[in-house]
């Protein structure tokens, strides 16, 4: 996650602000949600846990910017990370596969899996 002014053109957005959101999206693995320094003071602010990973280079963009790990749960259970798009979700209600199978974030990442399940890892 990233803040701070764009550019919108036909619909799409522009500038350093999203060039910097892609590429620390880039980073994140599956189920952590890495933001720059504007969002993590936000978070603080509001009482959500938020761990600094120190200054980190992005491609693309001059020098270093510090980056920041913000916790939504407090811990990433990994039955409930999707194992054909990696999404993940901390909520148990979200589940859309029976308790004992993987978790998946849409009925179009389970029929995937129901095709080839050799093809993607599970989670556990």
């Amino acid at each position: 996650m990233n803040h701070g002014p764009v550019t919108c053109r036909a619909g799409d957005l522009f500038g350093s602000t999203v060039n910097i959101a892609a590429r620390i999206a880039a980073l994140a693995s599956p189920g952590q949600l890495l933001a720059t320094q504007s969002v993590a003071e936000a978070a603080v602010a509001r009482g959500i846990l938020v761990r600094d990973l120190g200054l980190v280079a992005l491609r693309s963009v001059a020098g270093e910017i510090p980056l920041y790990e913000i916790e939504l749960a407090p811990s990433a259970d990994p039955a409930w990370i999707d194992p054909v798009c990696k999404m993940h979700a901390p909520y148990s209600s979200y589940r859309r596969a029976a308790p004992e199978g993987p978790w998946f974030c849409s009925p179009r990442c389970e029929e995937a899996y129901r095709r080839s399940p050799q093809t993607y890892e599970s989670p556990r």
